[in-house]
């Protein structure tokens, strides 16, 4: 009896899992977990939500190819240690945001895939992109491409209305470096009193800012100085033009015009103080648009004071132009990257059109497709019709594998100047000129090391 028993049950099993291999065989094709393929993409917090938003924005990339997407959030600060770490080891994400002025430094460790040129014409070819941000897709003079543009970033002058019409400014007094003095003097002058509380001319941040250096380029490259030779061979820093253009920047402070405490504020800080109405003017990106157009719950200030009375308007043109720092973030696949095909997927998708302005949108970057400013999201707001155009007369730094020790060095010299802006003395053209020249000693150590 057990036995028949037994034979009994072994028919019913037999019979139970020919049928379900049936059932199975005529299912709905599902690929099983591990036939997926799964692209490990490390990005920085680009948004207040940057999991999320990416992963919502690659949902309908991710349900048409059925390549998965796993992203990490890699904190700005911790970024390059990771990063490099990441590179010399070899244990590396299939994809990676990479600063734009990263891309060459990790380019020069030998870590990244080479994007081929008919990859690069499936996404419409260089002509595609914003060129400044072009230029930063690999080491330059090399012809060769190992990151694609993702987004940019450029700076505006965000300006209060209500102020300049009580003060009696025009948009047209902010035009060029003469008339932008003359601008701040009267708003100076007109001892301003908004928002229960007294107002500033202009709001900078001074050497404790993470961009010290992108704040003071603009008006290095505006008097004609900069900071490398042609050749790459030098450092041009201590030129009288440099010398000038910083000049002029750092005296906007001795004159009164920025309050002396500003000096010990980021950016950041000083950008809540624009919203709160302490300052009529300063200088910074695109996202602050969407910070004024959006609610608190959001990470907003729409209800802050400046919502209602804001506009953006370009860099006062100096001696050379009008000119600003243009950076960004591009996307780059490691060699040692299990997934290089759809990671490249990937990028494609990302850097299309509809997914860039999506993107711009959730982020307040800006597109580094070009095609994404027709969108009526730039092309009918005239404060963000303002980057659009500053990301098109904009520079960025020389794209040299040594350039990410280069900047440390420069940010540090020229973060002592405001030293001599705090000290309550006259800035003498000497003392600037000293530390340029001590700047251009330690890059150029580093420049012959090569």
């Amino acid at each position: 009896m057990k036995n028949r028993n037994w034979l009994a049950v072994s028919a019913l099993f037999l019979a139970a899992l020919f049928l379900s291999s049936l059932v199975a065989g005529c299912a709905p094709g599902k690929k099983s977990s591990s036939q997926e393929k799964v692209v490990e993409m490390w990005v920085m917090p680009n948004s207040l939500n940057p999991i999320t938003d990416i992963e919502e924005l690659l949902k309908p990339f991710e349900a048409k190819t059925g390549i998965k997407v796993k992203i990490t959030s890699v904190d700005w600060g911790a970024g390059w240690s990771k990063i490099t770490t990441a590179a010399t080891s070899g244990d590396v994400p299939d994809l990676c945001q990479l600063g734009s002025t990263w891309v060459s430094a990790i380019t020069g460790m030998g870590a990244l895939q080479e994007i081929s040129k008919e990859a690069i014409a499936r996404m419409g070819g260089q002509a595609a992109f914003v060129p400044v941000a072009w230029k930063t897709t690999g080491t330059e003079g090399t012809g060769k491409t190992t990151a694609i543009p993702w987004f940019v970033d450029a700076r505006g002058l965000y300006v209060r209305t209500d102020a300049m019409k009580q003060a009696k400014v025009s948009v047209a007094e902010l035009d060029n470096w003469k008339s932008f003095q003359g601008a701040l003097k009267k708003l100076y002058d007109a001892d301003l009193q908004l928002d229960g509380q007294p107002m500033a001319p202009l709001g900078v941040s001074g050497k404790n800012d993470w961009n010290v250096i992108h704040n003071l380029a603009p008006w290095i490259w505006m008097a004609g100085g900069d900071f490398l030779s042609a050749d790459r061979k030098s450092c041009v820093i201590n030129s009288d033009a440099s010398v000038s253009g910083l000049m002029y920047y750092l005296n906007l402070v001795k004159e009164g015009y920025v309050p002396s405490e500003y000096l010990e504020l980021n950016t950041a800080q000083v950008s809540a103080n624009f919203n709160s109405g302490a300052c009529a003017m300063y200088f910074d990106g695109p996202y602050e648009i969407r910070t004024l157009t959006r609610p608190a719950s959001e990470g907003g200030a729409s209800d802050s004071p400046a919502a209602k009375n804001f506009a953006v308007v370009g860099y006062p043109t100096g001696p050379k132009g009008r000119i600003t720092f243009v950076g960004g973030s591009s996307l780059a696949i490691f060699k040692q990257g299990k997934h290089k095909a759809e990671a490249m997927e990937v990028i494609k998708y990302l850097t299309s059109k509809a997914p860039q302005v999506a993107y711009a949108k959730a982020t307040g970057f800006l597109p580094a497709r070009v095609e994404a400013f027709n969108d009526p999201y730039f092309a009918n707001d005239p404060n963000r019709k303002v980057f659009k155009d500053a990301v098109f007369y904009g520079r960025t730094y020389p794209s040299i594998p040594s350039w990410g020790l280069l900047e440390p060095i420069l940010t540090r010299r020229l973060g002592i100047m405001w030293d001599y802006v705090l000290g309550g003395k006259e800035i003498k053209p000497e003392q600037i000129k000293e530390q340029l020249k001590l700047a251009k000693q330690e890059v150029e150590t580093i420049l012959l090391q090569k």
